[in-house]
C-alpha cells in the first residue's frame, strides 16, 4: 500500500470518528470558528488602535502648534535659555 491509500485510510478513520461521536465534530467545528474570531477581532482591534494613536499624535501636534503661536519668540527663547540653565546640577550653581 502507497502513501495515498494510507492518508486515504486515516482520514476516512478519522471522519468515521467524527460521525459515530458528532460532540466532538461540533466542539471541533465550535472551536475552529471561534480560533478565527479571534484572529479577526484582534486584527480589527490593531487597527482601531493604529487610529487612536494617530489622533492623539495629530492632536498634539496641532496644540503644540496652537501653543507655540501664542508665545512671542523672543519669550520662547527666554524659556529655553531659562530651561537650559535649570538643567545644571545643584553642585554647580552653588
Amino acid at each position: 500500500m502507497g502513501p495515498v491509500e494510507e492518508a486515504g485510510k486515516v482520514a476516512t478513520t478519522f471522519i468515521g470518528n467524527f460521525r459515530e461521536s458528532p460532540t466532538i465534530l461540533a466542539f471541533t467545528t465550535f472551536n475552529i470558528l471561534f480560533l478565527g474570531f479571534v484572529l479577526w477581532s484582534t486584527m480589527e482591534e490593531r487597527g482601531w488602535r493604529e487610529q487612536v494613536v494617530t489622533m492623539m499624535v495629530d492632536q498634539q501636534t496641532a496644540s503644540a502648534k496652537l501653543l507655540f503661536s501664542c508665545v512671542p519668540y523672543d519669550h520662547i527663547q527666554q524659556l529655553i535659555k531659562t530651561f537650559r540653565e535649570d538643567d545644571t546640577p545643584d553642585e554647580k550653581k552653588k
